[in-house]
């Protein structure tokens, strides 16, 4: 089922660990298709994962095709498609500077002009739960709220798009601009952007965003 878009899956997969926001088998993905979501199988390696090892499951969480175990995230990708009707599909990355502010619970802020027409504004971190955990799935979608991006606390990130490609997009933004936030904090205290720019960039999330 679904070879084309398993074989895009797998496609973003291997420039995640090109775009350094996974090692290893860490971090997940998935995308939906119709009633069914397509994810990254648990444990499996990106550099040996094929398009066959993309598991696919009904929005309850059984699997629908595929021998592997999928993903022990699959409890938040699928909180995640539940609960948001415009989310297409999930980015859960474990990128360095992303993690680094995760590990310190402290938001991302409407520091650079592309964080909110992109993000859709500060990116709040989750209260900490267990991985794999119905609560963590909780606290994910509660913390991204209508936003396309969330940090984990003590964890990493996920990015939520219309598309795997822009959720991946999304996901370079978020590491590119954590990395820039916390280079800043190193030598004084970042400026914010101005109130009133936030409002109008706000806005323009409302009318272009396309999460």
């Amino acid at each position: 089922m679904y070879d084309k878009k398993k074989k895009e899956l797998l496609q973003v997969c291997k420039e995640m660990v090109e775009n350094d926001l996974v090692v290893g088998s860490s971090g997940n993905a998935s995308l939906r298709v119709g009633d069914h979501i397509l994810i990254t199988p648990s444990s499996v390696q990106y550099s040996t994962m094929t398009a066959e090892n993309i598991m696919v499951l009904d929005l309850e969480g059984n699997v629908v095709e595929g021998d592997l175990n999928p993903s022990v995230e699959s409890p938040t990708h699928l909180e995640i498609y539940r609960q948001r009707e415009d989310a297409g599909a999930v980015v859960h990355s474990h990128s360095i500077y992303t993690t680094a502010l995760a590990l310190l619970h402290m938001p991302l802020p409407p520091v650079l002009d592309e964080v909110v027409p992109k993000l859709g504004g500060e990116v709040r971190v989750t209260s900490y739960a267990m991985p794999g955990t119905k609560e963590l799935a909780k606290n994910v979608v509660e913390a991204m709220d209508m936003r396309s991006a969330v940090l984990i606390a003590n964890h990493g990130a996920v990015c939520c798009a219309k598309t795997i490609r822009k959720a991946m997009e999304k996901a370079i933004l978020l590491e590119r601009t954590c990395k820039i936030y916390l280079l800043a904090n190193q030598i004084g205290d970042p400026i914010h952007l101005p109130e009133d720019v936030v409002e109008d960039e706000s806005d323009l999330w409302e009318i272009m965003r396309d999460f």
